[in-house]
């Protein structure tokens, strides 16, 4: 069974995903700044789900485009990107509580 049936929602999928890793990210931070250890590694941990998340609209999108995105699906497959480094930066936060 296919996440994705077109390119568009795939786009969707990683410009969603992303957002999400993005808010918990900065969450996780917070938490972390706060000295919220349990709190922030539970912010991590939903980011890198979210990014793993984006990352498979990410492969869908590449798949349906056929490696042939156009400006605002490439914004969008950047997006899925980010939220990988978004998602380290969340581990990292908590990490250092």
């Amino acid at each position: 069974m296919k996440l994705y049936e077109t390119r568009a929602e795939a786009a969707q999928g990683c410009r969603a995903s992303a957002k999400t890793a993005e808010r918990y990210m900065k969450a996780a931070e917070r938490f972390a700044r706060e000295g919220r250890k349990t709190s922030a590694w539970n912010m991590a941990d939903t980011a890198k789900t979210a990014a793993d998340c984006a990352m498979q609209a990410h492969e869908a999108l590449w798949g349906l485009a056929d490696g042939k995105l156009t400006d605002e699906e490439f914004e969008a497959f950047e997006q899925a990107e980010i939220a990988q480094t978004n998602a380290r930066k969340a581990a990292g936060a908590a990490a250092n509580c």
